[in-house]
């Protein structure tokens, strides 16, 4: 599934490129994930982004000067500028090698050891959830 054109996948680089530009110990999102897999998993991951980020794009494609038009964009409405920049930064900390730099692992399943269960499963507040008797109202017709 793409959810970018390479026209608007481009101009999200290049906002990337202000966002979280390349230093010498990390890549840049281009860098880091140039044929775009990483940025399609996490489009894929928040489809409900997608519009809305297409229609900034858009916008952004039109600036003169990318980096003042971003930082404007910041000021003026942070809720526009929060869709580009979950954009960028759910792809970027998606990538292996960038997780991999900042010692980040991944999310993964920590059970609790058999006693710590037993001691939570008898606190008194499981107790109370479980013998709570619960409460029926019927919706208004």
């Amino acid at each position: 599934m793409t959810h970018l054109s390479e026209q608007e996948r481009q101009t999200l680089w290049h906002i990337a490129d202000v966002l979280i530009p390349a230093t010498t110990t990390r890549p840049s999102l281009r860098d880091a994930d140039p044929e775009g897999i990483w940025l399609e998993r996490a489009l894929t991951a928040r489809v409900d982004l997608v519009g809305a980020l297409q229609a900034e794009l858009a916008l952004l494609a039109t600036a003169s000067d990318l980096e003042p038009a971003i930082v404007d964009l910041h000021e003026s409405d942070r809720a526009r500028f929060d869709v580009v920049a979950t954009a960028v930064s759910g792809a970027y900390y998606l990538v292996p090698e960038v997780r991999a730099l900042i010692g980040y692992p991944g999310q993964h399943r920590n059970p609790p050891r058999l006693e710590e269960a037993a001691e939570e499963l008898s606190d008194e507040i499981f107790e109370a959830a479980m013998n709570y008797p619960g409460a029926y109202r019927p919706t208004p017709r």
